[in-house]
């Protein structure tokens, strides 16, 4: 363990220094400011006697509360990566005690604790501060989920910060290619946002399922507001299925990373 500890003050040191990194670190917590105060205000404008407007609004901004948070934390492993990849420095690690494929796991593991410590704070800081405020026909959404759910949602959806680390690091070979693949990919944090749309409510809803991001906020959303379809899962079985997805996912990007890196 305590090998990893001079890793650990680099890699603090490294995060820091850019105030981009910073800003992505952060941005859990501007997630969090967003959902408790800003868009509260935006239901508020919303005529209660308008449900299914206010439905269909609270399901948009509940989408960008699951996934966005986590989202900014791979593009900060990304960038990470590739400064890396820039400085050449993968190739002074690879001759350390600790190698490569033992510094990626180190990395990977942090950023995964992060974006899951993330998703549990923008989760349960809104369900503490702005809970009452998402309510539609008189019930409050956050009442249908405890932190048993925060925090399974958390560990299965925070893989996928990694894995989309990962995967965006091996494909560029600068930050500047870097930023591109983020902005193409920062699509993905949306595509969930299709689920909102009445064809997708039954059984088309899994054409969605290549994207890992869709099941374990599939299975929230239907958590916040239930629905009665024979097409749905139950919560757990979305997560599990989430989950396994997302660790194929990971571990094929990891290798693949360790393939296309030049060190």
């Amino acid at each position: 363990m305590s090998k990893y500890l001079p890793l650990l003050k680099y890699e603090l040191k490294t995060i820091i220094r850019d105030p981009i990194n910073l800003y992505m670190c952060l941005f859990p917590v501007v997630i969090l400011i967003l959902s408790s105060f800003v868009f509260p205000m935006i239901f508020e404008s919303i005529d209660p006697m308008l449900g299914t407007t206010l439905k269909i609004t609270m399901l948009l901004f509940l989408v960008i509360i699951l996934a966005f948070g986590s989202f900014f934390l791979a593009a900060m492993a990304t960038f990470l990566l590739l400064e890396q990849k820039d400085e050449h420095t993968l190739n002074t690690i690879a001759v350390t005690p600790v190698g490569t494929s033992g510094y990626l796991k180190f990395k990977m593991a942090y950023i995964y604790l992060m974006s899951v410590v993330g998703i549990i704070v923008i989760l349960l800081g809104t369900k503490l501060l702005a809970g009452d405020k998402y309510t539609v026909w008189g019930a409050s959404l956050f009442d249908h989920i405890d932190i048993y759910h925060i925090v399974s949602f958390a560990i299965v959806n925070g893989l996928f910060t990694p894995a989309l680390g990962l995967l965006q690091g091996a494909f560029a070979r600068n930050k500047v290619e870097g930023f591109a693949f983020i902005k193409g990919t920062g699509m993905l944090a949306l595509v969930p946002a299709l689920m909102i749309l009445e064809a997708f409510q039954g059984g088309l809803q899994y054409v969605l399922g290549v994207f890992p991001n869709f099941w374990a906020i599939r299975g929230m959303l239907l958590q916040f507001m239930p629905a009665e379809n024979g097409a749905n899962l139950s919560y757990p079985v979305y997560l599990l299925i989430g989950g396994v997805y997302n660790v194929i996912l990971l571990i094929a990007a990891y290798r693949f990373f360790l393939k296309k890196a030049q060190y």
